[in-house]
């Protein structure tokens, strides 16, 4: 699928919300979520998968495990691509396959499952570097990114099918 309704992404962002952490305070796990997708897909309008080329054959990242391996398995580029409402890159999307991405709670799973694991590795202190870390893989200055997920954060999430 290369995309979802808004209100769907938002279900998932209320079911997978209290899942997010740990988190730095004033930071809502569910908001976050529909912050992150607003930035990665406009909430869900567009989840083509995005071929990110320093992940693929002779890129910076293409020679690193696991991406030889999935190469290997799925080709290039499909393997070198981010997929699903947050955009999560298929080598930290918890052994999924491209195809399994097109279900949404798979989608919202493994992307909350790695979102965690960097939560817990960077200790960001703000919404901020929670966007650097999702971005850039690490806290750093992101301007252009974390200035369009406050304002995504800054969107109410739908409720009751508005």
């Amino acid at each position: 699928m290369k995309s979802f309704t808004q209100n769907q992404v938002a279900t998932m962002c209320e079911k997978y919300g209290s899942q997010v952490g740990p988190l730095p305070a004033g930071v809502n796990g569910a908001q976050l979520l529909w912050a992150m997708t607003g930035n990665e897909s406009s909430f869900g309008e567009n989840c083509t998968p995005r071929h990110e080329a320093a992940f693929d054959v002779g890129g910076i990242y293409g020679s690193h495990a696991p991406m030889p391996a999935l190469i290997a398995l799925y080709g290039s580029p499909v393997a070198a691509c981010s997929y699903g409402p947050l955009q999560v890159m298929l080598c930290n999307a918890s052994g999924c396959s491209p195809e399994e991405m097109d279900d949404l709670d798979t989608a919202f799973h493994a992307s909350v499952s790695y979102l965690n694991s960097e939560l817990r590795r960077f200790q960001p202190q703000s919404l901020d570097e929670i966007g650097e870390c999702w971005n850039a893989g690490h806290i750093t200055p992101d301007p252009d990114y974390t200035s369009k997920l406050e304002a995504n954060y800054a969107v109410p999430i739908p409720t009751n099918g508005e």
